[in-house]
């Protein structure tokens, strides 16, 4: 049976290049391939704009495309936080992206940090707008932690580091908190920042560190994804 395949496999490769010889399929590609040209250039010349008008569609595609993706991770983002306040503890959580500001008069980039996710316990008032675009430059912290990647203690320790951000997480009544850099594939992404009113046996450093390095790997994947 292989062999009665195998021979009617060759008798039809003989067959299409009898044909080729044949009827010269080479010139009718050719020609082929001339007339499609000749319509491209008829196009063109009947709607010059078609190439591009083509290529915005594509990029509006693309960007809505990407727009649905990054609304989708946003929400798994957002309930990941509701869930992990409560798994912790905890009486806020708070997640600050890194970006880039406007540019310095030799034309590089500032960089700032914003506050982009937050969930707090009942009671609480958000403070996300306190931490919008904020010169990375201004925040001795933030240079702690690019340091030494977490941080967990009371606040009072934070004093010593950063008066300024002592003063502003004071305010929201802060006693305790832990963060740490969300890492991406290349470069940092975000600051996680988990903070608790008062201090008790459940906000151990060492739990609440492997608690929140958790959180934050399935938070740099989201926030990764949302960078394609």
């Amino acid at each position: 049976m292989n062999i009665d395949n195998t021979e009617r496999g060759i008798g039809w490769f003989e067959r299409v290049l009898g044909l080729v010889e044949k009827y010269k399929i080479r010139h009718f590609l050719k020609a082929a391939f001339v007339i499609l040209l000749i319509a491209a250039i008829v196009g063109f010349l009947k709607n010059p704009y078609a190439p591009f008008e083509w290529y915005d569609a594509w990029k509006e595609k693309q960007h809505q495309e990407q727009m649905d993706l990054r609304a989708v991770n946003n929400d798994k983002i957002q309930h990941l936080i509701e869930k992990s306040l409560y798994k912790i503890e905890a009486d806020r959580i708070m997640i600050l992206e890194l970006h880039n500001g406007n540019e310095s008069i030799g034309g590089l980039p500032f960089n700032k940090c914003s506050a982009t996710f937050e969930y707090m316990d009942n009671g609480l008032y958000p403070c996300a707008e306190l931490y919008q675009n904020q010169q990375l430059s201004l925040i001795p912290f933030a240079s702690h932690l690019f340091s030494k990647g977490y941080f967990c203690g009371d606040l009072k320790d934070l004093e010593s580091i950063d008066r300024g951000l002592y003063h502003k997480m004071a305010s929201n009544g802060t006693e305790h908190f832990a963060a740490c850099v969300i890492e991406g594939i290349d470069k940092p992404l975000a600051f996680l920042i988990v903070s608790f009113k008062t201090k008790t046996e459940a906000h151990n450093c060492d739990l609440v560190r492997e608690q929140i390095r958790h959180i934050s790997l399935e938070i740099a994947v989201l926030l990764e994804l949302n960078r394609r």
